[in-house]
């Protein structure tokens, strides 16, 4: 395994721990962990770069990864009422279509690249940045501002993976 997975797999690992510091109200450990978490994100991408490590199990790890401590993350932001349940909606709704949409596309044409689009990383960036807002207490004008534009990018990686998944099962018919 590759460093950059072994990064991968250390950022799925900590989740619970995050979710647990979080549950706990150890709210310090929590930030540091989430931070940690999101900081190697970048890392373990990087990494794979500079090294010419991208592998097939990264490119399915890392989205992974991100989704899993994004969905943990607002559930558990949703549960204590830190954020409204429709924000975790949208979010999980987008993440959900994804999921159901690749398999869909696998299952019908037997490819199961997965391929990021500039938008999802845009929104996976702005849903990064919102929890960070959220958890940090960052001031509501501020928290607003990057809630409406996580929403606007999440809406739009939707359409955006629609319009993506129709254009490969087009030529199905």
């Amino acid at each position: 395994m590759t460093l950059a997975n072994k990064i991968t797999v250390l950022r799925i690992l900590a989740i619970p721990l995050f979710i647990i510091a979080f549950i706990e109200h150890h709210y310090i450990a929590a930030r540091f962990i989430f931070i940690l978490s999101v900081s190697s994100d970048a890392l373990d991408g990087a990494i794979a770069r500079i090294r010419g490590e991208r592998t097939t199990l990264g490119s399915f790890l890392d989205p992974l990864a991100d989704k899993l401590l994004l969905v943990a993350t607002f559930i558990a932001f949703a549960s204590v009422h830190m954020i409204p349940l429709w924000v975790f909606i949208v979010i999980f709704s987008q993440d959900l279509l994804v999921v159901l949409g690749w398999t869909l596309v696998y299952i019908l044409t037997g490819n199961s690249k997965i391929t990021p689009r500039p938008l999802g990383k845009t929104t996976t960036a702005l849903q990064m940045a919102f929890a960070v807002a959220v958890l940090f207490k960052l001031p509501g004008a501020f928290c607003n501002l990057i809630l409406y534009a996580t929403i606007a990018s999440t809406i739009l990686s939707a359409l955006d993976y629609i319009w993506l998944g129709n254009k490969r099962l087009a030529h199905l018919e």
